[in-house]
């Protein structure tokens, strides 16, 4: 496995310039990315801090010994007893079968760093994996794509979800689960692993009651030797451990909203447009009554929290209520899931991909209204898999992967068409249909002549002629590329496998393709990336 650094800018315009070191990181953040001591510096801190570890670790070590997680992942979590100790942390909704790559490769940054900071700082460093379940858009991790007869094509599991219950409470369907697998898997082609490849995720079903089970499951298994630890933030068992929290959230509701406005409005008075849509009556809270999640927000009129229909309505006091009895019901949005991670776990440092990065840089006065600091925002691992037949068709169209990555490949491809296809054809169905419109012009003449009734008729036959005309050179043109199918096929496949419907391939691609193909092995090997978090894009020649 080969590995080449090539700077490509991130998909917003703040997360790049926060990457290259061109944002005033005071202006956004807590540390700049470039500072050396930042780690240490902020283990200062956090010695300061108070954290309710033991609550946390017997929180942990119960809900992972539903998956038999590995040794290595429970010396972790009893890990966090100890003061010193720290977590390097991430997160991300609970894709079907991880979802897309870029959700493996923010996991091994959260390893490789917790690694590597262990040993240069001298204290205990877990790697955490912070699962989204709270989230209810279940469309967004209900499916996996991929090339079927020619195609990318989006296979979605077959739920018949109506309400927007959270990922951790969408139950899996055996029999719906296995055959959605074996369908996604059969797309992979057979090889000598798909049966170990079978195997593995039907032991992964055996373990998994929703969603979210499943993709915990997974990723324990994949990751166990290196003792990563998972916190589905969506499971009602975790929320004792946030109630006073979500009670600070609730009495400051309109300081925090106030903060994020403010620091969006100094954002763009630097440039950068914000990401996170807030109203200024917005209580970043969410209400759960087990079926359905609702947004809150808070009517100045009435003092009163609602959701958006006005079928929940509750008082501040009701709402304090709920947090200390029942804080089941409530769960974070995308301005206050910072914030509780901040509560909950003694973050040395958070990994981000380009969109956290811009959208946390909206919070940075948010954390200091609870006496917080934002911990060091660490870019995730960014790549781009090629295989060796691919690196081939990229010879033989005379581009490189980084090359692609950049834009270049439909330029290339037009050039390609135009050399091919187009040339031989366009002078002469041009002249052809000239001498035609010369030949027909004299004749539709004579008949208006004759008779100006027929003047519709006979324009509407020199339209029918053009159009055969035309019929016939696409004809010939589709003819032209059948004949060079065999390099039109490059072009598709290098697309197919780097820019898959215009996206980057760690937007689309899954991981089990891979493993499929070169074996469980190649996680381990992705894993061995040097430098996962310092901003290059890494093109992985396999």
């Amino acid at each position: 496995m080969e590995v080449r650094e090539v700077p490509l800018p991130a998909t917003t315009k703040l997360a790049a310039d926060y990457i290259t070191g061109a944002f005033p990181a005071e202006k956004g953040f807590g540390y700049a990315r470039t500072d050396d001591e930042a780690f240490r510096r902020r283990l200062i801190h956090l010695q300061t801090r108070t954290y309710d570890r033991h609550g946390l670790a017997d929180y942990l070590q119960a809900y992972h010994r539903r998956f038999s997680a590995s040794p290595a992942t429970m010396n972790n979590i009893d890990k966090l007893r100890d003061e010193n100790s720290v977590v390097i942390v991430g997160g991300q909704q609970a894709g079907l079968l991880t979802g897309p790559l870029y959700t493996i490769y923010k996991i091994i940054t959260i390893i490789r760093l917790a690694k590597e900071q262990e040993q240069k700082l001298g204290v205990p460093v877990v790697p955490l994996f912070w699962i989204a379940g709270e989230d209810h858009d279940i469309a967004e991790v209900d499916h996996v794509y991929v090339v079927e007869d020619g195609e990318v094509k989006k296979v979605v599991y077959p739920h018949k979800l109506k309400e927007k219950q959270m990922a951790a409470d969408v139950p899996l369907d055996r029999q719906l689960a296995d055959a959605w697998i074996e369908r996604v898997v059969k797309t992979y082609g057979e090889t000598d692993v798909t049966n170990e490849l079978l195997s593995f995720l039907a032991a992964c079903l055996d373990d998994s009651r929703t969603f979210v089970d499943f993709f915990a499951a997974i990723v324990l298994r994949l990751f166990a030797d290196d003792g990563l630890v998972v916190l589905n933030a969506g499971d009602a068992s975790v929320r004792p451990l946030e109630r006073r929290f979500f009670a600070a959230l609730i009495d400051r509701h309109r300081d925090v909203t106030s903060a994020v406005l403010a620091q969006q409005e100094a954002l763009r008075a630097l440039g950068y447009a914000p990401l996170i849509e807030i109203a200024p009556n917005a209580a970043n809270l969410f209400y759960y009554d087990g079926r359905e999640r609702s947004l809150l927000h808070y009517d100045e009129e009435s003092g009163l929290f609602r959701n958006k229909t006005g079928s929940v309505a509750l008082t501040k006091q009701q709402l304090l209520e709920l947090a200390e009895a029942k804080p089941a019901c409530l769960s974070n949005n995308v301005v206050t899931r910072p914030l509780m991670q901040e509560y909950l776990l003694p973050t040395l440092a958070f990994i981000a991909g380009p969109g956290e990065i811009a959208y946390w840089a909206e919070l940075k006065e948010v954390f200091a209204l609870f006496g917080m600091e934002m911990p060091p925002v660490v870019p995730r691992l960014q790549a781009t898999l090629v295989s060796r037949s691919l690196q081939t068709d990229l010879v033989d169209i005379g581009l490189e992967a980084a090359d692609v990555l950049s834009g270049r490949l439909e330029a290339v491809k037009q050039q390609w068409l135009k050399a091919t296809a187009e040339a031989p054809l366009t002078e002469a169905f041009a002249k052809a249909k000239a001498d035609i419109e010369a030949a027909h012009r004299p004749l539709r003449e004579l008949g208006v002549a004759i008779d100006r009734g027929l003047e519709g008729l006979v324009a509407k036959n020199a339209a029918i002629i053009q159009a055969q005309i035309e019929f016939l050179q696409q004809t010939l043109e589709r003819a032209l590329l059948r004949k060079h199918e065999v390099e039109w096929r490059k072009f598709w496949r290098v697309e197919t496998s780097l820019r898959p419907n215009g996206a980057p391939q760690e937007r689309v691609w899954n991981v089990f393709y891979y493993v499929n193909r070169y074996g469980f092995d190649f996680v381990e090997k992705l894993s061995a990336i040097s430098n996962p978090g310092n901003g290059m894009h890494k093109i992985v020649y396999i």
